[in-house]
């Protein structure tokens, strides 16, 4: 007997972690076991398997009035040129000056051996070793940047107010200069400049100055007996990172040695698998987590606490790609938050408030290892750099004319979903109804399906977005099916379920 169907779109993404794909040599992983699957060479991902959304996300649209929620699988925009700094370099730092002038100067740091500092693409001097950061503090009232190198130097730039580039924090008590070795970047807090050192150090320039530093100025993260990670302001207090913990910190205006003393009841025994896996939306951190026992996590903390954000799925995957090659950014865009981790040569996306996983990837390398956002008067935008790709450019996500493109290049976008069925009988699939957004003009949807647990897909047919009505018939029997729905236009994509009629 034929009964109506209807199919939502949005959905977890569940890869599963008992098999992997045929495997690369990018991250040179060797003789790593999960769950009983012995690994040689770099996994891309776990599986090709189940349920996946690539190159798009779930977007919850409520109704206040009915107390319903629709979801959506949307695809998400391309990043676009803006400029081109440094061609033959890739990116290693970026920030919006929101201190400086109006607050949309763009600053970025080019080139993997010895960096360059940009306004724009003017260069502002170079700088010894890879910098890891740009960051923006106030010396009195002067806007000055600081810029943390994997050399242990340090180095400072106010727009010329006081020096015309950047220029090296050459007091002799700074702790790169000291003999330590440097632990991620710095934290500005209260006129004080933090920065850690793999020891578990965390120093504190004097209060209201870059270049003035005291050999007893510090305190050290020692609830547990790690390595130093880095550190990061949240709210009104520091978070220090270790391989195996987490400890939080507040200026006590302790009268010698560090402003900080430690706040015990909040110290975690989760670490950080390094500094560039640390990333933050407003007064929200997010962090790839380790601890004693193994494994790697995608970490949160908010004003409600700890919370562990990655699925055992996910989590598979980061242990793949190995603790070294894991980076972490973020961006707001279209009233959504999205926390991007880079793994190896794969990238998930966490939606902050659906609480969905997704995949993005691209053709040539990805160009958001990391972003910077705007909104300011007229300006909204987003920035981003790559430090795979060598063309030396700023991309751009612009709100007012999104593209489905990276760097000129069309993208494809991939619902993936469950296998339905009962498995016992066959079901006949009779139509299949894309219910979603009309488009404005001509876009192929493609429409697939597996019948032996993904191994081969076959195409059903294809439909136009731009149609009212999309849909297609007599699509044959199976025991167990998955769909797949594919975009590859240069467009947008809105979908909300498939609908139809089987037997």
């Amino acid at each position: 007997m034929s009964r109506k169907y209807r199919i939502p779109l949005a959905g977890s993404y569940n890869t599963r972690t008992t098999e992997t794909n045929a495997l690369s040599s990018a991250s040179g992983i060797v003789g790593l076991g999960i769950v009983g699957t012995m690994v040689v060479g770099a996994s891309i991902q776990s599986t090709d398997k189940d349920q996946r959304y690539i190159n798009c996300f779930t977007k919850a649209v409520n109704n206040p009035f009915t107390g319903t929620k629709t979801l959506y699988c949307v695809k998400r925009p391309g990043f676009g040129v803006l400029n081109t700094p440094a061609s033959g370099s890739i990116g290693t730092a970026l920030l919006v000056w929101t201190g400086q002038g109006s607050g949309t100067k763009l600053m970025t740091a080019f080139g993997g051996t010895n960096s360059t500092l940009y306004d724009g693409t003017t260069s502002k001097g170079a700088i010894t070793g890879k910098a890891t950061q740009i960051a923006e503090t106030f010396v009195s009232t002067t806007p000055t940047l600081l810029i943390p190198s994997t050399d242990s130097t340090a180095w400072y730039y106010d727009n010329a107010v006081t020096v015309a580039v950047a220029t090296k924090i050459t007091d002799g008590d700074f702790p790169g200069n000291a003999g330590y070795t440097l632990a991620g970047g710095f934290a500005t807090m209260d006129g004080y400049n933090f920065i850690m050192d793999t020891t578990g150090n965390i120093w504190n320039s004097d209060v209201n100055s870059v270049t003035a530093w005291t050999a007893a100025n510090f305190i050290n993260a020692n609830s547990y007996p790690d390595r130093g990670v880095g550190c990061i302001r949240q709210k009104d207090t520091i978070m220090a990172f270790g391989t195996e913990s987490t400890q939080f910190f507040y200026n006590a205006g302790n009268p010698t040695g560090s402003p900080l003393s430690r706040i015990e009841p909040r110290t975690l025994r989760v670490g950080c698998v390094g500094a560039d896996a640390i990333t933050t939306i407003e007064d929200i951190v997010f962090w790839a987590g380790s601890s004693p026992q193994g494994g790697i996590h995608v970490s949160m903390y908010s004003g409600g606490g700890y919370k562990k954000i990655s699925t055992p799925e996910i989590e598979a995957i980061l242990i793949l790609a190995g603790a070294a090659n894991i980076s972490m950014t973020s961006i707001e865009l279209d009233g959504s938050s999205f926390v991007i981790v880079n793994a190896s040569n794969v990238t998930f996306v966490y939606g902050i408030e659906e609480g969905a996983w997704s995949e993005w990837n691209t053709t040539g390398g990805r160009p958001w290892y990391k972003c910077a956002g705007v909104s300011s008067g007229s300006t909204q935008v987003i920035y981003s750099i790559s430090n795979v790709l060598t063309g030396g450019k700023v991309y751009t996500i612009n709100p007012s004319a999104l593209v489905y493109q990276d760097d000129g290049v069309t993208f494809t976008a991939r619902i993936q979903l469950s296998k339905l069925g009962e498995g016992e009988s066959l079901t006949f699939w009779e139509e299949l109804n894309v219910i979603g957004d009309q488009n404005t003009a001509s876009s192929t949807l493609t429409v697939q399906f597996s019948d032996d647990d993904y191994q081969t897909w076959n195409t059903a047919g294809t439909v136009d977005l731009a149609n009212e009505v999309r849909k297609l018939n007599g699509l044959g029997a199976a025991y167990r099916r998955a769909w797949a729905l594919v975009h590859s236009d240069n467009a947008p994509m809105r979908l909300e379920s498939i609908a139809g009629r089987l037997s």
